[in-house]
């Protein structure tokens, strides 16, 4: 009876062993699926800028210009404030966000425009 008492304990222990594992597998995976959601979160809160563009040296001076948030890279210029709008609000659609329309001095007309 002592050799099938030491053969059951040490088969039980393997098999916690393997729950233990498989539990920081698991574990791992749910901290980089975390650390994905919250990346594509960060890019869904930025929102979409649009603004007149009011650097004399640039070919679209006096454009109005669609950019994301806190980027210094603009989207695509347009001739009206209609426009760029329009193409503001179907790029947030797009990815759950808002609009952030601008006068033509650069203050905030209309926020988390949807």
């Amino acid at each position: 009876m002592g050799f099938f008492k030491r053969l059951f304990k040490k088969k039980k222990h393997q098999d916690t062993t393997k729950t233990n594992k498989e539990t920081k597998q698991e574990d791992q995976t749910k901290k980089v699926s975390k650390t994905s959601t919250s990346n594509s979160e960060d890019n869904k809160t930025r929102k979409y800028h649009v603004s007149m563009n009011n650097d004399k040296k640039s070919e679209h001076y006096k454009s109005w210009r669609v950019r994301l948030e806190s980027s210094n890279k603009t989207i695509k210029y347009f001739d009206t404030q209609k426009e760029a709008i329009s193409y503001a609000e179907t790029l947030a659609k797009q990815v759950n966000s808002s609009v952030v329309i601008h006068k033509m001095d650069g203050n905030i007309r209309k926020q988390d425009y949807k």
